[in-house]
């Protein structure tokens, strides 16, 4: 042991205290970079200058504050709407001591606020120039909103204040708003990424629209909207973004890139129920308009229409009128043709009937000749014999000659009954033969007849069938309507009446007389 002084620990640190103290003479204001901060009524931070220390090491100063001081510095950073969080660089003011482990402490009673505003002034005046570099501050402005932007992506706390004043809005427009709730957080260190991934996931196949909102509360608390996180996924969403962030008069980041801001949620309800008021007002007149276009259409259409029947009609009483009498003259031919060929047959007829009794009553002539020559031969034959005889035959003679005449007589009848048949038998077969001529000849003729009168009848239904379908009687049954003017002319050009005209509209039930009041011509 040497005879130089022995210091405790204690004695230590209270001589560095008093050699800090003396050295720095009171509080002092020191800056760094706030790398944490814990504590509930005592709070503890933790400040660091990178590359401040020894070797270019980081430089370490922790610090702590009381309770009573800690709330006063808290009102004080309220009403400036700043906020301490990790990675801030902050001002600080306090004493300097030795803590009982010998490490080097301030003791803080108060925050420069002014410096942290003008330090939030300036993150965000970079933020928005990185963004104008990037060509994202208009990015999601230019997307093109749908008129009738029903399809609602809604990115809020469940059961906040602004996702109510929200929903109050839509639900009481009348319109059929369909809301898709994507919940988030919107304060803590873990709501940038929350808000990103939501607003990431509206995709314009499910959403018309992103709506943002925030009920009120500090400013400071906005700062989660401020940062870059949120604002980019704002400036980058695939769909239009309308913010309501805090109260009226608080306008953070998120609100500059957004395709709309508004200062509070119920202000975007009001705005998108008036937006899709308006387009469903132009839906309407363009539905008014394309009404008044197809009445015009369809008067256009029955004035044609009309004409058409006419024609048609016109022409239908023209056909009809030159078939019936092409009908008539084929039918006078028909007959005059059938009375031809029934005459022409029933002349080889009657002359076969002629040739046949011609023919019967000569070969009963040449018949009754024959047995008058064969008669008169006999009685010379006989009388010959008698004189040849003798007076011996003459007896004989007479008997037999007696006996020949009466063989003749006997003979002649089954001759003449013989012939009168064969005669009868040769006309009859005659006369049937003509008469299957003249029948065939007949049905020939008839079949003729019912071919053509057939197929002038098909001809005359299917023309018939044709002018049924034009009738325009079934057009009027199929909704369309004629109209005349007051003296009979049919309207084929709405520029063919005037304002005062009285029409008569035909319908297949009725008619209708109307005046007309207004006169739109579509060229």
């Amino acid at each position: 042991m040497t005879a130089e002084r022995t210091w405790t620990i204690g004695d230590l640190n209270r001589r560095a205290s008093l050699a800090v103290v003396k050295e720095f003479r009171g509080p002092i204001w020191t800056v760094g970079e706030l790398t944490r901060l814990t504590g509930t009524g005592t709070r503890w931070l933790e400040l660091m200058e990178r590359g401040g220390g020894r070797d270019g090491r980081d430089a370490h100063l922790q610090a702590r504050c009381t309770p009573t001081k800690w709330q006063r510095i808290e009102r004080k950073l309220a009403e400036a709407g700043v906020a301490l969080r990790d990675g801030q660089r902050v001002v600080v003011h306090g004493c300097l001591e030795i803590g009982d482990r010998g490490s080097l402490m301030l003791v803080l009673d108060d925050v420069d606020v002014a410096a942290l505003v003008g330090e939030r002034l300036q993150a965000r005046r970079q933020l928005v120039q990185r963004l104008l570099a990037a060509d994202l501050f208009d990015a999601n402005r230019r997307l093109v909103l749908p008129r009738l932007a029903l399809r609602v992506g809604v990115v809020a706390s469940p059961g906040s204040d602004g996702h109510r004043d929200l929903m109050r809005q839509l639900d009481g427009s009348g319109f059929a708003f369909d809301v898709n709730l994507h919940p988030v957080v919107v304060e803590g260190s873990s709501a940038p990424r929350v808000i990103q991934s939501a607003l990431a996931s509206l995709r314009p196949a499910e959403v018309d629209i992103a709506v943002m909102v925030r009920g009120g509360g500090a400013k400071a608390s906005l700062d989660v909207f401020d940062g870059p996180v949120v604002a980019h996924a704002v400036a980058t969403a695939l769909v239009p973004v309308w913010t309501g962030i805090g109260h009226t008069g608080d306008r953070t980041v998120a609100d500059e890139v957004a395709h709309r801001s508004f200062g509070t949620p119920t202000a975007v309800g009001q705005e998108l129920v008036a937006t899709v008021a308006g387009a469903w007002a132009e839906v309407a007149g363009a539905m008014a308009a394309i009404t008044r276009l197809v009445d015009g259409r369809l008067a256009g259409a029955g004035s044609q229409l009309e004409g058409r029947r006419r024609e048609i009609a016109t022409l239908a009483g023209s056909q009809l009128a030159r078939h019936e009498h092409a009908q008539t003259r084929t039918a006078s031919d028909l007959r005059r043709s059938a009375a031809r060929g029934l005459d022409m047959q029933s002349r080889p007829v009657a002359m076969a009937a002629q040739a046949i009794r011609a023919s019967g009553t000569a070969d009963l002539r040449n018949a009754q000749s024959q047995l008058q020559n064969l008669a008169a031969d006999a009685g010379q034959a006989a009388r010959r014999s008698c004189v040849d005889a003798g007076l011996e035959l003459a007896v004989a003679a007479t008997a037999l000659s007696g006996a020949v005449a009466e063989g003749l007589d006997t003979a002649r009848l089954p001759i003449t009954t013989t012939v009168a048949q064969l005669s009868r038998i040769r006309l009859q077969g005659v006369v049937d033969q003509q008469a299957a001529v003249l029948s065939g000849s007949a049905a020939r003729v008839g079949l003729g007849a019912r071919r053509r009168l057939d197929e002038h009848g098909d001809r005359a239904a299917s023309r018939r069938a044709v002018l049924e379908a034009y009738d325009p009687r079934r057009q009027l049954a199929r909704g369309w309507t004629l109209t005349r003017t007051a003296d009979g002319r049919l309207v084929r050009d709405a520029r063919d009446l005037s304002a005062g005209d009285k029409v008569v509209t035909t319908f297949a039930s009725g008619r209708a007389t109307s005046t007309v009041t207004e006169v739109q011509s579509h060229e």
